[in-house]
């Protein structure tokens, strides 16, 4: 069943970044009212600044745009006096309540604006919780490539300050982005670092997030119902003794999960529901989603499609630039509306289930490579920066030397300058090589993913779905044969049976194409003849021997040619397509010849699909060469491998 493929997702709704570990004054309203009185008594403009701080991060988890309206308030009066310490901590707090509030876009806006600032007054701390921020934000927005990277950039901030309570609660993101990956092994290894310091420095609020990704990873790796619960529980249990209401909200949602998921949806919508009200009064939509769809889960185990419909509904109109809570939402629609007898509806969830799938796959994969330039920009330019500083201060000593002594000195300069340029090209090539192989690594792991997720869903699709639109389709024609029907419900009835045929074959057309089922089980000869052979206009011829290839190598070579077949369909208006696949023993190549109209290869080479084959065959180290012209267009690829590559 779809909806328990992706459970899982909910995650990121439990995983709270511990953005408001520095401050003590987190989660305490009494503090909040204090401050209030003290700052209309303040007269001191440094104290005014001060309060206004502490009221931004105490409202932080309260109330964000209370939180961000005393941060510009204090901004005002820093900015005004030139307060340039108080103007780093109001802008990083700002973009921490936006954070808070789901204001992503303006939480970045804050902490670029608090960054240099921050390296200019050399504020390490500073330094670290922009990162921090930046990193959940990161999270939340499924990036978690630059997630990890900026958590991983904070501990080393923190550790070099010996800094243990910010330690923990950093320790317990990196925890939680291996979580959301599903890598539990060092996910664990980070939860119980944390949770030791947190024990140490008596840290309950820091404790019930731990336990709640401790609850969550039990349920996952199949450990026992009680130990997922105990872990819970003991979040909840110390949420409410701090009154903290946005962990409490969590804990509940958790608590939710594992009761549905093991078949007890009547004790899991109570919590759900409780969970709901929490996130709604706090005013934070993308938990307020996670937690609309978990009522919507239990209801749909409750076999109340109406509800679970209506509350899926709900969280796409809460937050729907989530792809979790939107493949979620799809996944509870789909179904709903199949066994409530509703082909039409269920037809359209399918398509945006589909739609959201293919976004997600796709912002991710381009999101990864970005990631990965960014960052050899940036150490590419460090490398240089640091070779240009060590050329300066030579200079200057240089410069003070006479004589004999500045003749030798020259000299030495002359040598010195060859040994830097030689270290920064050295660098440099070491940098290109790393970039490279970083890419190759995040590619390879992008087709991975993609081929696991598209396997699971066909096979979901295929079995899950299209049996039970089947079973609809075999009971249909015998409620029509017990019931009394007009002429005009007897077509409405068999138009119905016809939509309910489509959609039917759609699905098993998506099955089909998420990944073959002859693929996986006959390899790449067999796959791509039925493939060939469904298109009237296509030609299939397979040389050489039938040896089968690795998983990998198979899909990806299945993907590449059916990308070029549905191109030269769409595009050439080709009226003979060739397909030629030759296989030898250390190498295999193909290809797609077509007699359409050809095209621009300056123009059509900067296309998203071009670009996708090219990135795969970049991925296995392959070659791609393209011929097009007025009478067709031939591409032909070519790949080698090592006997590890094959399997019988």
């Amino acid at each position: 069943m779809l909806i328990k493929d992706i459970f899982t997702r909910s995650l990121c709704s439990f995983l709270l970044v511990c953005i408001g570990c520095f401050s003590p004054l987190h989660g305490n309203t009494q503090s909040v009212d204090s401050l209030e009185r003290e700052l209309k008594k303040a007269q001191d403009i440094a104290e005014q600044i001060n309060i206004y701080n502490l009221l931004t991060i105490a409202y932080r988890d309260l109330d964000f745009h209370k939180s961000v309206n005393y941060g510009k308030l204090g901004l005002a009066l820093a900015e005004k006096s030139g307060d340039k310490k108080g103007m780093l901590k109001l802008f990083s707090n700002i973009g921490a309540g936006y954070y808070r509030g789901g204001r992503y876009d303006s939480a970045q806006l804050y902490l670029q604006k608090a960054l240099p600032l921050a390296h200019e007054l050399k504020d390490s701390k500073f330094e670290a919780i922009i990162a921090v921020t930046q990193g959940a934000i990161y999270q939340v927005q499924g990036w978690y490539d630059r997630s990890l990277e900026s958590y991983l950039n904070a501990a080393k901030l923190m550790e070099r300050r010996n800094d243990t309570k910010s330690l923990g609660s950093i320790y317990s993101n990196i925890g939680g982005i291996y979580q959301i990956l599903k890598n539990y092994t060092p996910a664990l290894v980070y939860f119980k670092k944390a949770e030791k310091l947190a024990i140490e420095e008596n840290n309950q609020a820091s404790l019930a997030n731990i336990y709640i990704s401790l609850s969550d990873i039990a349920l996952h790796q199949n450990k026992t119902k009680e130990e997922s619960l105990r872990y819970g529980e003991i979040a909840l249990r110390i949420s409410k003794e701090l009154n903290d209401d946005f962990n409490e909200a969590s804990a509940l949602q958790m608590l939710a999960r594992i009761h549905y998921f093991y078949g007890e949806p009547q004790i899991a919508l109570p919590m759900a529901q409780h969970a709901l009200q929490k996130t709604k009064a706090l005013g934070f939509p993308n938990l307020t989603a996670y937690a609309l769809i978990d009522v919507s889960n239990a209801y749909f185990y409750l076999t109340d499609y109406g509800r679970s419909s209506k509350y899926a509904l709900e969280s796409l109109e809460t937050d729907s630039t989530d792809s979790n809570v939107a493949m979620n939402a799809y996944a509870n629609l789909l179904q709903a509306n199949a066994y409530m007898g509703q082909p039409k509806l269920t037809e359209q969830y399918l398509k945006s289930y589909r739609q959201v799938l293919d976004k997600h796959a796709n912002a991710s994969y381009q999101n990864s490579l970005s990631g990965l330039e960014v960052r050899y920009e940036t150490e590419k330019k460090e490398l240089k920066i640091e070779a240009l500083e060590k050329q300066r201060k030579l200079y200057i000593s240089l410069g003070v030397a006479g004589g004999t002594i500045l003749l030798i000195a020259l000299g030495l300069a002359f040598v010195r300058y060859r040994l830097a340029v030689s270290r920064r090209k050295l660098a440099e090539q070491e940098a290109h090589r790393l970039e490279q192989e970083k890419q190759l690594v995040a590619v390879q792991a992008t087709l991975d993913g993609e081929a696991a997720e598209r396997t699971r869903l066909a096979r979901d699709l295929h079995d899950g779905l299209g049996s039970m639109l089947s079973a609809v389709k075999i009971n249909l024609p015998q409620i029509e044969g017990d019931a009394l029907l007009e002429a005009m419900d007897v077509s409405r009835f068999q138009k119905a049976l016809g939509m309910l045929d489509d959609s039917i074959q759609e699905l098993r057309r998506v099955a089909h194409h998420m990944m073959p089922e002859s693929l996986l089980r006959h390899g790449l000869r067999v796959s791509l003849s039925d493939f060939c052979t469904a298109i009237p206009l296509t030609r299939f011829h397979y040389f050489g021997n039938e040896t089968r290839l690795s998983e990998k190598v198979e899909i990806m070579v299945y993907r590449c040619i059916h990308e070029l077949v549905n191109n030269a369909l769409k595009h050439a208006k080709a009226t003979q397509i060739n397909v030629q696949l030759l296989q030898e023993e250390d190498r295999i190549s193909f290809m797609v010849q077509d007699n359409g109209h050809g095209f621009d290869p300056d123009v059509v080479n900067h296309g998203i699909g071009l670009k996708n084959i090219r990135q795969r065959v970049d991925a296995f180290q392959g070659k791609m060469d393209i011929y097009t012209s007025e009478q067709g267009t031939e591409v032909h690829i070519e790949l080698e491998f090592t006997k590890n590559e094959q399997h019988d």
